[in-house]
């Protein structure tokens, strides 16, 4: 009878014991899984692609910064210019003429001398809308064996440079892969000279160049008091309408004195140049941003015995091309301007 109490005591434990297992294990299971399952809410979900990598599926994107506004490059002066006229002294004239050469409209803020600080440079505005981005094309007339400026175009902003100079006799064809030379002269017709150069007007060689309607980002002309009759064949064939900028250099009679040979600037003279000058600006457009004094060509007026020069470089820039957004206009005349 004992025995049979300790065995049914023996069974009785061990049920108790393996309930209390099964019970214990049951809950510490569900426990685990209940802290894993709240464990991986609080994760971020991960691609199958990344695990391994620890980065999240959805990686947050950086805020990306608005531009910064754009600010016009180009201040634009609206004050009248000095005049010339017929009914001035011949004092005045020459007064008037001279501060009109020095008289600039336009501000460029990247305005660059490509070339020789001095001789054989010219300069470029570079400010919006204006640039020398590819392809461009320059256009450059009167070389006289002087190439910074065509040089410094083509190694520097990859600009193709059609170069022409018909006194240049020993060389025709590339100077480089980007400079074709040719022996024609900018004239203000398509004829032989009697120095025996061949001739063509702006209009007639960018035809033949396949440039016409093309922009073409700068002319240069160079070519010793001749700018004057070719002026006059610029406008009648308008053939500026597609061309940014314009430099040239302006020559008075005095350039012939220089040269021992006195044929001095009189009032009639100051007046025809003015007025050969305005339809660039009043009639095309174009506003003078620069200009360069050049001092190899000082004499002294005989008019107001004043130290004057017979040569300027001049700059202009094709305002047709620019728009509100490019420029900043200035009612009076500030410092910017001189």
């Amino acid at each position: 009878m004992r025995r049979l109490q300790k065995r049914q005591c023996f069974y009785l434990c061990s049920t108790l014991s393996i309930i209390f297992l099964v019970v214990y294990v049951f809950l510490h299971t569900d426990l685990a899984k209940k802290k894993t399952s709240s464990a991986s809410e609080s994760m971020p979900k991960m691609d199958p692609e990344f695990f391994g990598l620890g980065l999240p599926k959805s990686v947050p994107k950086a805020r990306s910064r608005p531009p910064p506004p754009f600010i016009p490059q180009l201040h634009v002066k609206t004050l009248p210019q000095p005049k010339v006229t017929w009914n001035m002294t011949e004092k005045e004239a020459e007064e008037n003429f001279f501060k009109y050469l020095e008289n600039k409209d336009v501000r460029c803020n990247n305005d660059v001398r490509l070339g020789h600080p001095h001789d054989g440079g010219w300069n470029v505005c570079l400010s919006p809308p204006f640039s020398l981005l590819k392809p461009c094309v320059v256009m450059s007339f009167g070389i006289g064996r002087d190439w910074q400026f065509d040089d410094a175009v083509g190694k520097i902003y990859g600009c193709r440079v059609l170069a022409y100079d018909p006194s240049i006799a020993e060389m025709s064809g590339k100077r480089s892969s980007l400079i074709e030379f040719k022996r024609i002269g900018i004239g203000p017709r398509n004829e032989e000279n009697t120095a025996g150069w061949k001739m063509k007007t702006l209009g007639t060689l960018i035809e033949e160049e396949g440039l016409a309607g093309q922009p073409i980002n700068y002319v240069k002309i160079d070519i010793e008091y001749s700018e004057w009759d070719v002026l006059k064949a610029i406008y009648k064939e308008g053939s500026l309408r597609n061309v940014q900028q314009i430099g040239f250099e302006m020559h008075t009679k005095e350039l012939f004195k220089v040269s021992k040979i006195d044929m001095p600037t009189d009032k009639r003279d100051f007046v025809r140049m003015y007025q050969l000058l305005r339809p660039l600006e009043e009639k095309f457009n174009f506003r003078k941003f620069n200009y360069r004094r050049n001092p190899f060509g000082d004499y002294k007026s005989n008019i107001t015995g004043k130290s004057r020069s017979c040569c300027y470089e001049m700059h202009y820039v094709n305002m047709n091309l620019v728009n509100k957004s490019h420029e900043i206009l200035h009612k009076r005349d500030s410092k910017l301007f001189h």
